[in-house]
């Protein structure tokens, strides 16, 4: 009999150690994918407030631009002379200060954007371009309303289609 004592005791102390080490293999598994889910989950938080941060500051741009752009009509229908060249000249340059951010917002959100926001964006950038190069080469007797028009629309137009184009890619997945 004491020697089946014996043998009973060291299998349930066998038993025991062994279902110690399961239950905590177990549970320290459990807790890496826990700790990998919250790390992924944050991850994708993370990226998903800077991708909208960028969404922000690029829309944000786009309307300042379009801001300037509106003075445009006032500035070229200014009768021909010295004033129309330096009103011209002068929105040109301020054109140009507000196109540095713009230029930044648009590169970053074509990094960070997915490929519908990337081309809606290169969209904007180009009709913005277009408006721009238009002053910059109109001359003293051209009549631009049309040409000024054309432009300003087509630029208002792939805004619209941007800012859809990131609803789209910020809700995908989600409802």
């Amino acid at each position: 009999m004491p020697d089946s004592t014996l043998w009973v005791a060291g299998l349930t102390a066998g038993t025991a150690i062994a279902a110690s080490w399961v239950t905590s293999h177990g549970s320290l598994r459990a807790a890496r994918e826990q700790a990998n889910a919250a790390a992924t989950a944050q991850r994708a938080h993370v990226l998903a407030q800077s991708r909208r941060d960028s969404y922000i500051e690029v829309v944000d741009q786009a309307h300042r631009m379009g801001a300037l752009y509106r003075e445009l009509p006032d500035v070229l229908s200014m009768p021909a002379g010295p004033d129309r060249g330096a009103a011209v000249q002068e929105h040109a340059k301020r054109l140009r200060e507000a196109y540095g951010p713009f230029t930044r917002a648009c590169d970053v959100m074509i990094v960070d954007g997915g490929n519908a926001v990337a081309e809606a964006v290169k969209a904007v950038f180009r009709d913005s371009r277009a408006i721009y190069m238009c002053l910059v080469s109109v001359s003293e007797e051209e009549d631009t309303s049309t040409i000024y028009g054309t432009a300003i629309r087509s630029y208002w137009k792939s805004v619209n289609a941007m800012v859809w184009a990131m609803h789209r890619e910020a809700n995908r997945g989600t409802a």
